[in-house]
């Protein structure tokens, strides 16, 4: 079982149906939909701190992805307010996303202390207007989890979806995709990962209202 368990894990078929669900009920907003708020906030993935490393370098391909998504709205909206947060574990984190953003000539703000998911909705609830309404951007898998923590938090999230990563391991009847490979290992360790964690704040908050 154990070894028939790991095999799925490295095909499409197991990674495709885990994150799919986690997915599935996120969509991109409309242009209507936009004018609902005229903040953003970016959810950064890893960023690594260590010295000595090129700015490019700095950066996950989840934060890339989330990044470049957050800049493309930027750029089509100049007026929204974009705050990126994200710390790293040796210290700075989103701003380095802002300076890479000064290259292009775009102005955001950057929140450098979180280190996960729920201090990055604490160091927002410093930062925002009580009840105000705000894009938040993140990959989709990551959005149920992000989500739940912000509105626990007592902030208006409006969920914007980046980085569907269920596309990546999408089957087909090609016989290449019955072989392993460690891309769709990754895959499954995400979802994995995300599905726990989940669970974990679920169970926490249900402990703690008890």
């Amino acid at each position: 079982m154990a070894v028939f368990l790991y095999y799925l894990s490295t095909t499409p078929f197991l990674p495709y149906f885990l994150l799919k669900k986690l997915e599935k009920n996120y969509r991109v907003p409309t242009e209507a939909e936009l004018s609902k708020s005229n903040t953003l906030v970016l959810l950064t993935g890893r960023i690594y701190g260590d010295p000595g490393l090129s700015l490019e370098e700095r950066f996950s391909r989840e934060t890339l992805i989330r990044f470049l998504s957050a800049l493309e709205i930027k750029r089509k909206y100049p007026q929204k307010r974009l705050i990126i947060v994200g710390g790293s574990f040796e210290g700075k984190g989103a701003s380095y996303l802002k300076e890479l953003a000064r290259r292009w000539n775009i102005e955001v703000e950057a929140l450098d202390t979180p280190l996960d998911t729920l201090q990055s909705a604490k160091e927002l609830k410093k930062v925002l207007s009580p009840g105000e309404p705000f894009f938040l951007l993140t990959s989709a898998y990551h959005l149920p989890r992000a989500t739940f923590l912000f509105k626990k938090e007592g902030l208006n999230p409006i969920p914007y979806p980046t980085n569907f990563n269920h596309m990546l391991c999408k089957p087909s009847k090609l016989f290449l995709y019955f072989f392993p490979s460690d891309i769709y290992l990754n895959l499954t360790n995400l979802a994995v990962q995300e599905y726990l964690a989940l669970s974990y704040y679920k169970l926490k908050y249900l402990i703690k209202r008890d």
